[in-house]
């Protein structure tokens, strides 16, 4: 179940659906289909990529 781990890894990393939806240029609604879906390994990587890359920029803040 990699969307479950990739939801788990978002509240980890304190990531909003919101922060997630504007990095991949995607609305709220779609991206929560998209972690909704089974997603292909190129697709769950670009999301988790996402997801460190949103997180990184967190903590630089």
């Amino acid at each position: 179940m990699a969307n479950r781990r990739i939801r788990e890894e978002m509240i980890l990393a304190g990531v909003s659906i919101n922060d997630l939806a504007e990095y991949l240029g995607k609305t709220e609604q779609e991206t929560v289909l998209l972690l909704n879906t089974e997603l292909g390994i190129m697709q769950n990587y670009k999301v988790m990529l996402a997801v460190t890359e949103i997180a990184r920029g967190k903590e630089r803040t």
